[in-house]
């Protein structure tokens, strides 16, 4: 079994130490959810992996191979990365957005992916007439399309309505159970964490952070500590900010 190992990492951003001494292990088919308040190194943490910052590479393997031994062009075979959508869209239509990330394959699965996340309608638009829901759509399927044993995503439900929230959260368990895929996915939503996780990373932006089982991570002593507020259980949903307690 492939397997993303994580070991003692240190994230830092502008001068300050967010994360200490990191461990994690990723196994292929498995989700791994990333949890922590703003500015606690989440993304940060997904570029370093990513290759996109240094930082990793003596305390991150893949295979039993650190990353500092690959080239730039070996690991970008391993790694598919959606972080934000740039800005800038250099006149690209959709179709060509998703060419150029992916070398999109028109195959069945490629094709269905792009029905479940409402991609297929927009292939001719120009990348600069999305809305912002729609670009991100684009984006995730970007890193979807591109079959790499390894998959990091950045706060894919953002800007998407409930339907493609699920779509999305739906494709990325997916990509885990039926692909074999090592999903790891930072996400803000603790139902969503709930539904789609495997094991979780708590960071807390001080130094300090906690992998584990997502039964052992996701109860309200550790929501509360991580995020400062209170929790509180709901019927068929779990753990939900309890927003009548917060004033």
């Amino acid at each position: 079994m492939n397997r993303l190992a994580i070991e003692g990492m240190a994230v830092w951003r502008g001068g300050r130490r967010l994360v200490e001494d990191l461990h994690c292990d990723a196994a292929s088919g498995s989700v791994t959810v990333i949890l922590g308040p703003n500015g606690a190194g989440k993304s940060t943490l997904l570029q370093m992996l990513a290759g996109v910052l240094p930082g990793s590479h003596a305390h991150a393997s893949w295979m039993g191979r650190h990353l500092g031994a690959y080239l730039r062009r070996e690991w970008a075979d391993v790694v598919s990365w959606q972080g934000p959508a740039a800005y800038a869209d250099f006149g690209l239509r959709v179709d060509q957005r998703l060419h150029l990330a992916a070398g999109m394959s028109t195959g069945g699965e490629a094709e269905r992916m792009l029905r479940e996340l409402d991609v297929s309608g927009l292939m001719t638009r120009p990348l600069a007439q999305l809305s912002s829901g729609e670009r991100q759509r684009v984006e995730v399927a970007a890193a979807m399309l591109r079959q790499t044993p390894v998959l990091l995503l950045d706060e894919p439900t953002a800007h998407l309505d409930l339907r493609h929230q699920a779509a999305c959260l739906r494709l990325m368990r997916q990509q885990a159970d039926v692909g074999g895929r090592v999903v790891l996915v930072v996400l803000h939503d603790v139902a969503q964490a709930a539904a789609v996780a495997d094991q979780v990373v708590l960071l807390y932006g001080d130094g300090r952070s906690e992998t584990g089982p997502v039964e052992a991570m996701m109860v309200p002593k550790r929501l509360q500590a991580l995020y400062g507020t209170p929790m509180r259980a709901v019927e068929g949903v779990g753990l939900l900010p309890d927003f009548r307690r917060m004033a």
